[in-house]
This record gives C-alpha cells, sequence and structure tokens, in this order.
C-alpha cells in the first residue's frame, strides 16, 4: 500500500488540474485568500519587541544534495543569520510527510528543537526558501492558519519551468510543482524572485492560471555567487577526482543532467571538435536527472570517457570551487533558465563562459560571456565553439567578476519582508 501513497497524496491534484479552468481557479483563490485575512481578535501587538522570522529549510535539512538550488538556500539561510538585526528572531523550521512545520537546530545537525506546531503572531514572517512542493501542500493548512494569525508567507520562486515546459519533466514533478503554485496563489503575501524575467514569468502565470494580478508582493532578490560562503563539504571526497589532471585545459558545464540543460548539444559539438584532433577535456559535474537515459549511456559509453570527457556526479563544494578555479572557462547551454547560478559562479572565478543565447543571461553581455545562437545546430554550435575556445586559449576575453555577494541578498530579503504590512503597526 505505501508505494500507492504518493498516487493517493496528488489525486486531488491530479483531478483538480485535468478538470479544473481559470475562472473555478480564480473562484478558489479568491475564497481562500479572503479566508485567511487576519481577524481583528488577532490584532494584538507582541509584547516583545523582536518579530520572528520562521524559515523553511525542510529539503536541506533533511538532505543536502549540493544542487544550485540546494547552493542557493543554504548560503541565504546562512546570511540570514548575520542580517535580520536585532528586530528579528530567527527560527529555522521544518516538516515531513507527518510531522507539520517545528522548529530545527540547523545549521547544527538538524535535531528537532521543539515538535509544538509553528503558530503566526501579528508581525511574524514564513519564508519559503527552501524548494519544499511536498511540505508547502502537505501543510497547507498550517501556513494558511499562519496566516490568518497575522503573520505573512513568503516564498522564494526560482523559476516557472515545470509549469510552462511540462515536457522537460516528470509527471509527477508537474503535477507537484502546479498544487505548490496553486497554493502560493492561495495564501501567499509576497514573493522572492531570483531575476526579472522569473518575475515577470511569475505575474504572468498567476494571472493567466489564476486571475491573481493584486493583493500581493513580488521583489527581485539577487543572487550571490561565492561557493565558500557556505561550502557543503562531504566527508569522502570523490576518489574519482582525486585523479582527474586539472593542468590540461578543460572546460566545464555544471547543473542536473536533465533535458533543458543541452548536455547532448554541448557533447556532439566535442565529438567532432575530437575528431579533428582537438585535446581539450570537457567535465560535466551535477547529478542523474531525469528523461536523460540515453545521454547517460551515450557518455559512459563514449570512447573519449576518461580520456577527454568525464563526468563527476559526487562533487561537493569544495571540489566544484577547485574546479571552477583550475577550468578554462565554462559553457552554459540550457535551453531555458530561471536564473543560471552556473554562469555567475564561473565569472566570480574570473573564468569566461559560452552560453546559449537567452535574455536571462544578456544583463552578462560585455562581462565576458560570449553567445551562441539559442536554436543553433551541430555545426553552427561547433564553429562558435572552435573561434570561442581559441580566443580564451589565447587569452582574448576580459571577464569582469560580479560585484553580488549573498550577504547583499539577505539584506534585500530582510527589508522586502520587514517592509510588508503588519497588524501591529498603526
Amino acid at each position: 500500500m505505501a508505494f500507492l501513497q504518493p498516487f493517493l497524496d496528488l489525486l486531488p491534484y491530479r483531478l483538480e488540474q485535468a478538470l479544473g479552468n481559470r475562472n473555478l481557479r480564480r473562484a478558489r483563490v479568491r475564497r481562500r485568500r479572503r479566508s485567511t485575512k487576519p481577524q481583528t481578535s488577532f490584532m494584538k501587538a507582541k509584547a516583545a519587541s523582536q518579530r520572528r522570522l520562521f524559515i523553511d529549510l525542510s529539503v536541506i535539512s533533511k538532505h543536502d544534495a549540493g544542487t544550485g538550488i540546494q547552493r542557493v538556500v543554504r548560503a541565504l539561510a546562512l546570511a540570514l543569520i548575520e542580517k535580520a538585526g536585532p528586530e528579528w528572531e530567527v527560527h529555522f523550521v521544518a516538516a515531513t510527510r507527518r510531522r507539520c512545520y517545528h522548529l530545527i537546530s540547523w545549521p547544527a545537525p538538524a535535531e528537532v528543537v521543539d515538535f509544538v506546531p509553528m503558530e503566526g503572531g501579528p508581525g511574524d514572517v514564513f519564508i519559503g526558501l527552501d524548494y519544499s512542493l511536498d511540505a508547502v501542500r502537505n501543510h497547507r493548512r498550517q501556513l494558511a492558519a499562519f496566516r490568518r494569525g497575522g503573520g505573512a508567507l513568503w516564498f522564494l520562486v526560482h523559476d516557472l519551468l515545470p509549469q510552462e515546459k511540462p515536457e522537460w519533466f516528470s509527471r509527477n514533478t508537474v503535477i507537484r510543482y502546479r498544487a505548490w503554485l496553486g497554493i502560493l496563489a492561495d495564501t501567499a503575501d509576497g514573493f522572492l524572485c531570483n531575476s526579472l524575467q522569473t518575475e515577470q514569468d511569475l505575474k504572468r502565470n498567476l494571472d493567466h492560471e489564476f486571475a491573481l494580478t493584486t493583493d500581493y508582493r513580488t521583489v527581485v532578490l539577487p543572487m550571490g555567487h561565492k561557493i565558500t560562503d557556505a561550502p557543503l563539504a562531504s566527508s569522502k571526497p570523490s576518489l574519482r577526482l582525486a585523479s582527474f589532471d586539472r593542468n590540461f585545459p578543460f572546460f566545464l558545464m555544471v547543473g542536473t543532467l536533465e533535458p533543458r540543460k543541452g548536455h547532448a548539444d554541448v557533447l556532439a559539438a566535442f565529438n567532432h571538435l575530437w575528431q579533428e584532433g582537438a585535446n581539450e577535456k570537457l567535465v560535466l559535474v551535477g547529478k542523474m536527472g531525469w528523461q536523460v537515459n540515453e545521454l547517460r549511456e551515450a557518455i559512459l559509453h563514449h570512447p573519449e570517457h576518461g580520456r577527454r570527457l568525464f563526468w563527476f556526479d559526487d562533487v561537493d563544494d569544495v571540489e566544484l570551487h577547485d574546479l571552477y578555479e583550475k577550468c578554462s572557462g565554462g559553457i552554459i547551454a540550457s535551453h531555458a533558465e530561471g536564473f543560471g547560478l552556473p554562469l555567475i559562479e564561473t565569472l566570480s572565478h574570473g573564468k569566461p563562459v559560452l552560453a546559449r543565447d537567452l535574455a536571462i543571461f544578456h544583463p552578462h553581455a560585455g562581462a565576458g560571456v560570449n553567445f551562441f545562437p539559442a536554436k543553433a545546430d551541430t555545426p553552427t554550435l561547433l564553429a562558435c565553439l572552435r573561434l570561442w575556445i581559441g580566443d580564451v586559449l589565447n587569452a582574448r576575453i576580459t571577464v569582469q567578476r560580479p560585484d553580488t555577494s549573498w550577504e547583499k541578498s539577505a539584506s534585500i530579503l530582510i527589508a522586502a519582508v520587514s517592509e510588508c504590512e503588519s497588524p501591529i503597526r498603526n
């Protein structure tokens, strides 16, 4: 029966997404947003001067896999400890399928501090910092009660890709994501967006799917880039990486192996380079994702695997930092991104980038980023790679390191939630 539970959990959302329409969703959102407005009986000022900040770390407190999103969550959470200021009392919280949101001891080993359910009062803020699709869905009533009690609900949004490009993801992921977005439409007071594009995509989807255009705030949160600010160090370094020769030129692709990342496109172009006698290495760093079984087999059985082609799926942040430092440049071939953390991480190490020509990357033009056409075929990408590698190896590309930081990100986040309407204010 246990194997049926995930299906049963999602069944109501499967039916709603299959049978619902914009008018029905609009009516639901309006009803639920009205029902969670703080009631006058709760409008009492706190005896203490501090407001409480509850930061959700449901995923990384249980298992930090070191993905790009988790690097962001970890770095922001640590920066918030320093930047919250005396007016905020910071608490980290987590939830599981069976247990609602409760206090945990993160960043120390995430032991439970108190299993008493998290409750919101006037002026309190919950920040959905982690990418906790299931926790938000399983405990949506607790979050609604938090808002009804006078607290505000804010969520970090990385991208809208499962909503807009469902073919790139598993069916379950799409259902879980759309359920999560619907719950946010029902209850969220504010959204923290990692880029202007994500903010625009969010507003468009909230309008298109739920007819929601007001009664919430959005803030663009610039992302930091220093891995060393919040490194996740493995207790067992990668043996394969330890034997990798970093002294010969290599080019780095960082990101989970998934369809939209464009690994297959780059590998096809490198195949031609190697056939022409090029010796530069291609290094892939990222865990195995979904819908890429053919790519996985192509990599593992490639004649250059272990010679000029490498794939490391168990690299921690300390090792990733070293790869960024030693690489000749980074390649970002994603067909879509909400932000593109590996791009800014590569630039922060003073290394040039070759990226697919996406609008999200245009702000970095002139900072050491060269582009290849968004719909480039293999011959076009090959030609761009040849020119770019030549420029890289002959030091003809000037890189401007980004000046953002996780401290700045945390300060903007705190300022955003501090300005939200609080029931304790006149």
